[in-house]
């Protein structure tokens, strides 16, 4: 992949670097990361210096929504499995109570969360302890959700998929559609339901249309029409859960 690295300076007199990525795509355009990094990626044979006056033109929008996304990071959601910690599940926000016991088990009371652990004062453990809750209730989630879905992808003959669950750090999911195998994240079960289903709708589209052409984004928009919001709240969440 071809990348150059284009220094800007913002109105703030902050200097960045700009990634420009060469891509098989018709139309440029401007990405940035949750983790603040700015690519713009471009069609192959495009003038650089055409780019370069892009992007100066665009510096104010860029520093916008870099400020933004340093604002979301002050609200950081991770977890803090202390007496009297937070975890988010499904988007909603619960108070951690650790208690010693024979038997360990995790329950949900309000918005209250109750750790009862055998080892309640080792925090390795009690993480361990409720990853394995956290992976074993979204797992069930997500297959809800795919059910949901499928009657979509029924007409196309699509053998119904097979689901992994693991913490990913830089995405939210991903599609093998060759052994029809779905991967989602174990932290998309601290976002919202709209988002869930979003990212399951998503990677279930790439069993029909692979790639992300414009029917792939087509099929997307007829079924979810308001994808594209969905998308910049996950953008949000990523900045607050995955960086």
């Amino acid at each position: 992949m071809n990348i150059i690295q284009y220094n800007l300076l913002l109105l703030n007199n902050t200097q960045i670097n700009v990634f420009i990525e060469r891509k098989k795509i018709k139309n440029h355009y401007i990405k940035i990361f949750p983790n603040l990094k700015v690519v713009v990626c471009i069609p192959l044979n495009m003038d650089l210096n055409l780019i370069y006056g892009f992007i100066e033109k665009n510096k104010k929008w860029i520093q916008k929504n870099l400020d933004k996304y340093k604002n979301v990071q002050k609200e950081n959601i991770r977890d803090n499995l202390s007496n009297g910690g937070t975890v988010k599940i499904l988007d909603n926000q619960y108070i951690v109570y650790i208690y010693e016991s024979n038997k360990n088990s995790i329950v949900i009371d309000g918005f209250n969360i109750y750790i009862y652990s055998i080892r309640s004062n080792d925090i390795n453990y009690i993480t361990k302890q409720y990853n394995n809750y956290l992976k074993e209730k979204s797992t069930e989630y997500f297959k809800e959700s795919i059910k949901k879905f499928w009657p979509i992808f029924q007409k196309y003959n699509l053998t119904f998929p097979n689901l992994k669950v693991k913490a990913m750090k830089s995405k939210w999911g991903s599609c093998r559609p060759s052994v029809s195998q779905i991967t989602l994240n174990l932290y998309l079960y601290k976002t919202s339901i709209q988002c869930i289903d979003y990212v399951v709708l998503h990677e279930l589209t790439h069993l029909v249309h692979h790639g992300h052409k414009q029917r792939f984004y087509n099929f997307l928009e007829k079924y979810m029409p308001n994808y594209e919001n969905i998308e910049k709240q996950l953008d949000i969440y990523a900045t607050q859960i995955l960086y």
